[in-house]
Order: C-alpha cells, then sequence, then structure tokens
C-alpha cells in the first residue's frame, strides 16, 4: 500500500511537470544534428553524478544520457566539459544534442534552451571563512552576503536574506578571496561551486533549511527529443523511489 501510494504521488509529480510543455507549439528542428548519433555534454563533477573514471564518463547523468540513447536508437557520443559554462556555450553552439550538469530550473542563463523534467535535487551552501561555522542567515542584522549567479534565482527563499546586503559575484575566485580576507562575511553557492571553493582559508556548510534546488537536462530549443529524456527520467525516478515500472 505504501508503495502503491507513493507510485501514485511520483506519477502525479511527474506527469504535472510534463504537461506543462503540452500545448506550445515546438519549432522544427530534429532530434540529432548528425543522423542517428546522440552527442551528449556533461559536466564533470567528480561526484556521483558525473565522474570520468577509466578513460569514459560514469555516474548518474552518464547513465541517464545511455538511457536516452537507448529508448531513441542512437548511437551515444559522451563528452566530459570541466563546468557549466562550457556545457552551456556548447549547447546554444550546436556541439551537443543533450546536455547535463546538476544545472538548476532557476539558472538564468537556459532561457533560450528546452528543459527536462527534474531529474534531481540539491541544496544551497555557505562559504564561509576558515573555522566561521555559519550555516544559516536569520540570526545575522550586519555584513554582506555574496552570491553566484547560480544561486540567483533561488536566493530569495533563504530565510533571513533581506536582513543583509546582497552582493553578486560573476568570478568565483574573487568572492572566495573576499571571504579569506573579511570584505563579506560569507557566499551563497551550489554544492559544486562550495566543492570548488574549499581550500585552506574557505571552508563551506550546507545551509540550514537550504530551498532544494531542482536539477534539469538541456536540449536546444523545440527539441523533440526532450520528450524522449522526460520518459528516461519518469523511469528513473520510479526506481529511486523503489517501484516497479510496469
Amino acid at each position: 500500500m505504501k508503495k502503491t501510494l507513493l507510485g501514485i504521488i511520483v506519477l502525479s509529480i511527474f506527469t504535472a511537470s510534463f504537461l506543462t510543455g503540452c500545448g506550445e507549439k515546438k519549432a522544427d528542428v530534429p532530434a540529432t544534428a548528425e543522423d542517428g548519433i546522440l552527442r551528449v555534454g556533461i559536466v564533470d563533477g567528480k561526484d556521483r553524478f558525473a565522474k570520468n573514471e577509466a578513460g569514459a564518463p560514469v555516474g548518474i547523468e552518464a547513465d541517464l544520457a545511455r538511457r536516452v540513447a537507448d529508448a531513441g536508437g542512437y548511437a551515444i557520443r559522451l563528452s566530459l566539459v570541466n563546468d557549466s559554462d562550457a556545457l552551456l556555450s556548447g549547447m546554444l553552439n550546436g556541439e551537443y544534442d543533450l546536455g547535463f550538469g546538476r544545472i538548476t530550473d532557476t539558472d538564468q542563463r537556459i532561457g533560450n534552451l528546452s528543459v527536462s523534467v527534474p531529474y534531481g535535487k540539491g541544496c544551497l551552501y555557505l562559504a564561509t571563512p576558515k573555522r566561521n561555522y555559519l550555516n544559516c542567515l536569520t540570526s545575522i542584522h550586519t555584513g554582506t552576503l555574496g552570491f553566484t549567479t547560480r544561486t540567483e534565482g533561488i536566493k530569495d527563499e533563504v530565510n533571513g536574506i533581506d536582513s543583509i546586503v546582497n552582493q553578486p559575484y560573476t568570478d568565483i575566485s574573487l568572492m572566495s578571496d573576499d571571504i579569506a580576507m573579511g570584505n563579506i562575511l560569507a557566499g551563497l553557492v551550489t554544492e559544486r561551486e562550495a566543492i570548488s571553493m574549499i581550500n585552506d582559508r574557505v571552508q563551506a556548510q550546507e545551509l540550514l533549511n537550504s530551498p532544494r534546488e531542482s536539477y534539469v537536462a538541456l536540449a536546444p530549443e523545440g527539441s523533440p527529443l526532450i520528450e524522449t529524456v522526460n520518459g528516461v527520467i519518469g523511469d528513473f525516478r520510479l526506481e529511486q523511489a523503489g517501484i516497479p515500472n510496469e
């Protein structure tokens, strides 16, 4: 009974997300630029979502990409890229038919791309000077909080953010330096940004009661491939919930 109820909830969420794209007129865009080949760009996060192992991409995102290729009857060409900027540039330049990189559905840079239903979720983090274990903002009334473009779409949901000055950063290394030197109180960052910032002067902690970010796959605007991706992600989410796909 519990699995049945959970199945209804998961399927309802997936169906609602899928139907939001129904009724929209799609551009005449082919699923793949090369006949029979699915070109996929994936950000190398060096984590369970994506990493290089024995010269090949592995992880959740690589597995999803291979499932999409199987479902569409494509051969697959996987490319690991260093960061989300490189992935988005490749998507907009037509290098990839599909992209993964723990890009959030609130990311300000994805306006000209089609996005899938979510395949995962994550939290925001606070980067602070070493040995400063700040994990919330509700008790802070002075100081400056830096935030990155990756967190801009969700930062207003953070409790206490209105009580202190907010300062945007496009350069994460500059934010890290300002944190270490005490020029700003802390930095609001994604998990991957937090990992990249940790050093002998800066640490990071998961934000208490953090709003959850939804990760989505990307395709060229109007690509019919997104329907196949949504179906694969729906099956994946059922598996994660322990529900047989019958």
